[in-house]
């Protein structure tokens, strides 16, 4: 039946990419410039990547323009687009970077560009990695309220935000460390992509913010322009007028052709299913991304069955989530991994359930500044009894088993409460470890060291034999094929897993949240908590796999 369909289907598959060829030449003249804004809107960004450099590879194309805002990505996202943009340079194509207010992440992934251009108003932050770790214990405690958070695993400190006034040792050994090891790869990378001596970068550090014209005299940029000066600096740099084209207006052509081509072609694949935000059994407020068994499960069963997929790669970026849905994913993992080969290759953050839910895989790449481990499991409720009294709202419990009060806000776990709860997370902890064990064919007492909740950067996840090695995307797909045997020409697709629509979003104006959006951004820091405090909320009595720690590289 697969053959019939995919007989019927490869005569639309050659007209479709005839039509995709046709677009984009008319499109990509001689002398283009591939014009892309890099903000926090462009959706997936290796997605992105991939229709970048096959944009880039086109006949016609001399440079790519990057106008880089505020992304928000993370380290391995960036490491990604800096891999990504050394292997279209190496096409014999420029690269240029327009910042206007330039931070860490920007002037990292700058780095490795042809030229770097700020405008003369801009300022540059090159503060170096850090951040705060923020606690409410206090604060709650005035409030009447309590959050009761029960961990297995010493370093596992999400609770700690709600409950202390200071990190534990613990924690503060584990952030410290995570944090010079991102500090280091940021002075790495940009003594060695802008030829500076790290003295030197580090003196730039220390003076804060600095002016373009400072920026440029310690050689962190090219030049101080304005954006309506590029096009003139594109010609002086590529010797010749250049027609700069908005790589969004392409996307839709650019990936009929690539499906397109890849089922005229007939080729075996190697599928990459993105997975990215927490792992819930429900849904997941506001619409955001999410990896929830209802979707996932089918994906990976499909991916199973279809004979023309030879290997799969999990790109994973999460923070974990629910122990229960990331067991249910873990087992369809596996199940995948026996009919045929699945690497997984870890993001910005694939820790705790993202890892879990990884664990199968027959190998795991991860980037320098991937933020991954958390292997620990932490679970608990929000007790709220003593603030409703203050406002005179008191509750009475009727009838029931002697655990009926167990998970209820009103008071605290009493003493056996507790103990059956922390025995049911050691058991989910324990379970963890085993698969995890299993995966990476190792004694649950060689995985333990590298357990008990701790966050570990990409490097110290390679030493601790968490990941099977450091690279990217296309590192992870190198060893699909190798691993699948194929020798010969393959295809790559692409599968984003979405929760679908909402029903009452059907019907409104495409346009109207758009317009919303700009109002709605300014309310974001007061309406929204952390992922792991709003996963914590929503699942009182859950066990969860979740990260406990953030880091902001902006």
């Amino acid at each position: 039946m697969n053959s019939l369909l995919l007989s019927l289907a490869r005569p639309f598959s050659l007209v479709a990419a005839w039509i995709g060829r046709r677009a984009l030449r008319g499109a990509l003249g001689t002398g283009s410039v591939l014009d892309l804004r890099l903000d926090g809107n462009v959706g997936d960004p290796l997605l992105l990547l991939s229709h970048l450099e096959f944009a880039a590879g086109r006949p016609g194309v001399r440079g790519v323009l990057l106008q880089v805002a505020g992304m928000g990505w993370g380290w391995a996202t960036l490491q990604e687009w800096r891999a990504g943009i050394q292997r279209i340079r190496e096409k014999g194509v420029s690269v240029v970077v327009y910042a206007e207010s330039p931070g860490n992440a920007a002037l990292y992934l700058s780095s490795v560009a042809d030229k770097v251009i700020v405008p003369p108003m801009g300022e540059v932050s090159l503060l170096g990695v850090g951040g705060q770790l923020r606690f409410f214990g206090p604060a709650l405690e005035r409030l009447g309220l309590e959050f009761d958070v029960v961990s297995a695993g010493a370093y596992k400190s999400m609770g700690e935000s709600f409950t202390r006034r200071v990190a534990s040792p613990q924690n503060r050994e584990a952030t410290q460390l995570l944090v010079e090891e991102l500090q280091a790869e940021l002075m790495s990378a940009l003594s060695l992509g802008r030829g500076v001596s790290e003295s030197q970068l580090e003196a730039a550090m220390a003076k804060g913010a600095l002016s373009p014209d400072e920026a440029l005299a310690a050689g962190l940029i090219d030049r101080v322009a304005y954006e309506s000066e590029i096009d003139e600096f594109l010609k002086e740099l590529l010797g010749k007028e250049c027609a700069r084209v908005d790589l969004g207006q392409l996307t839709k052509p650019l990936s009929l052709l690539r499906r397109a081509e890849r089922h005229s072609r007939g080729l075996p694949q190697i599928a990459v299913l993105h997975l990215r935000g927490n792992i819930t059994m429900g849904v997941e407020p506001g619409g955001r991304q999410r990896i929830a068994p209802p979707e996932v499960i089918p994906a990976l069963r499909a991916l199973r069955e279809d004979p023309m997929v030879q290997a799969v790669v999990l790109a994973v970026n999460s923070p974990g989530g629910s122990v229960l849905a990331s067991d249910l994913i873990w087992k369809e993992v596996q199940l995948l991994d026996q009919a045929k080969p699945v690497v997984a290759y870890f993001g910005d953050v694939s820790a705790s359930g993202g890892y879990y839910i990884s664990a199968p895989a027959r190998a795991i790449y991860a980037c320098p500044g991937t933020i991954t481990g958390s292997i620990g499991v932490v679970g608990g409720k929000l007790v709220t009894g003593a603030a409703t009294a203050k406002l005179g709202i008191y509750s009475e419990a009727v009838g029931g088993g002697p655990m009926l009060g167990m998970y209820s806000s009103e008071e605290p776990f009493d003493p056996s409460q507790r103990a059956r709860f922390r025995a049911r997370l050691q058991m989910a902890y324990k379970g963890f470890v085993e698969r995890v064990a299993e995966g990476r064919k190792r004694t649950v007492e060689e995985i333990e060291p590298m357990a008990q909740g701790r966050v570990w950067a990409g490097a110290s996840a390679l030493e601790g034999g968490l990941v099977d090695g450091l690279g990217g995307l296309t590192q992870a797909l190198d060893k699909a094929r190798e691993l699948s045997k194929l020798h010969g020409p393959w295809s790559r697709k692409d599968l984003v897993v979405r929760p679908p629509a909402r029903f009452w979003a059907q019907f409104l104006p495409g346009g109207l949240l758009s317009l919303l959006a700009p109002q709605l951004k300014v309310l974001e820091p007061w309406l929204s908590l952390p992922p792991a405090a709003e996963m914590l909320l929503q699942s009182p009595g859950v066990a969860l796999a979740v990260m406990p720690v953030e880091v902001d590289l902006n």
